[in-house]
């Protein structure tokens, strides 16, 4: 079967009317069976689909060459223009392990870059992908190991899954291992590996720069920045990236001290939660501590702090306690009614639990919304009322 005709006009203007005018996908379906296109029907009618995803993602109208996979494991705006920060004074990239080129899209267009994949149709990908988009790059079939001629900086994206939704959750299997990541980051000058948020911390090099990047509410990337690159050796930064592109960072206080923890204590006036980013990089403590020294846990392990006033509010997303009750439908029942909810908000940590199933067998029936904790305090099951401030 052909391939799909990225470069061709009516197919761009077929594409962009679909899009425009979100055409039903029977009458898709009919239109390119009667069109020169018949036999791409399918593969066409998956792409029609993704076009508004990946405009969403990286911010364009331009038209792309992807498919699924490819797109899943692209760079967004957000997080591509804060990393094409951290390359301002590159004199050259290899971006390697390149796929559709989400890395490549918001580096400076001064800099050469040079993309590299053992996909052919990645290459060509990234290839109409980075001039449809103004900044035409270089675009070769290599083994990233094996290249016998390479820039002074490299970013790589180790292929994290073998084929279409298979997550890979083996991090010994990523292609390249991050063993030959270390081993490729002593050919440059500087790089950075884009890795799994989960990825364990014990195998990076103590001399690299650990990065945890999301926004407030997810962590989306780990990086690890090596050589020139790493502006703080040995240390971890946690950042968020705001709905206005500017980034909130946290960073480990040294490089040789390990994570700070919290003390216990009991439940106070109010509850906070770290965002990912703060927890991912365990540097939630020292964000805490920062905000109010009165700051603890409620439960050993649990990434709940409890203080006497909110904490940072980019930090943390902080909530008034209203009350609390050991977890018991009857309890919880009663807690809810005292306080007047009927509409409710369920987190939990430490408790398994599905929240749509409880919120419907507590039925509460007040005029009030509050957020439900389910955790532990002192490692006992409780529920925690609480108002979002």
């Amino acid at each position: 079967m052909q391939s799909i005709p990225w470069e061709n006009a009516e197919f761009a203007r077929f594409v962009n009317e679909a899009v425009q005018k979100k055409t039903d996908v029977l009458k898709l379906a009919e239109k390119i069976s009667k069109g020169p296109f018949a036999d791409l029907r399918g593969p066409i009618l998956d792409y029609i689909a993704l076009v508004p995803k990946y405009r969403k993602k990286f911010g364009t109208d331009a038209l792309l060459a992807c498919d699924k996979l490819a797109l899943e494991q692209s760079t967004a705006a957000d997080i591509g223009l804060f990393k094409a920060r951290l390359f301002e004074k590159a004199t050259s990239i290899d971006d390697l392990c390149c796929g559709m080129g989400g890395d490549s899209f918001f580096l400076n267009k001064g800099i050469p870059v040079r993309g590299v994949d053992l996909s052919e149709e990645r290459v060509a990908m990234y290839r109409f992908n980075t001039k449809a988009l103004g900044a035409p790059r270089e675009a070769i079939l290599a083994d990233i190991r094996t290249l016998e001629k390479r820039s002074d900086y490299f970013t790589v994206d180790p292929a994290r899954r073998a084929k279409e939704g298979d997550n890979q959750r083996n991090f010994s299997e990523l292609t390249p291992t991050f063993a030959e990541v270390l081993e490729l980051s002593r050919l440059y000058k500087g790089g950075m590996a884009k890795l799994p948020p989960g990825y364990p911390t014990e195998e990076f090099p103590a001399d690299a720069e650990i990065i945890y990047l999301g926004a407030k509410n997810d962590c989306r990337e780990c990086l690890v920045l090596f050589g020139a690159l790493a502006e703080n050796p040995g240390k971890t930064r946690a950042i968020a990236i705001d709905n206005q592109g500017s980034a909130h960072s946290w960073i480990s206080e040294s490089a040789t001290s390990t994570a700070k923890e919290l003390p216990l204590g009991e439940l106070s006036a109010y509850i906070s939660e770290p965002i990912p980013v703060l927890v991912r990089s365990h540097l939630f403590a020292e964000a805490a501590l920062k905000s109010a020294p009165d700051a603890h846990l409620i439960s050993a392990g649990i990434a709940y702090a409890a203080s006497d006033c909110p904490l940072d509010s980019e930090a943390f997303h902080n909530f008034r306690v209203l009350g609390s009750a050991p977890i018991s439908t009857g309890k919880v029942k009663k807690l809810l009614k005292e306080f007047d909810v009927g509409k409710l908000t369920l987190k939990k940590r430490g408790v398994e639990i599905v929240p749509e199933a409880e919120i419907k067998r507590l039925a509460p029936k007040g005029g009030r919304e509050a957020i439900l904790f389910y955790t532990r305090i002192a490692g006992e099951k409780t529920a925690i009322l609480a108002e979002a401030l």
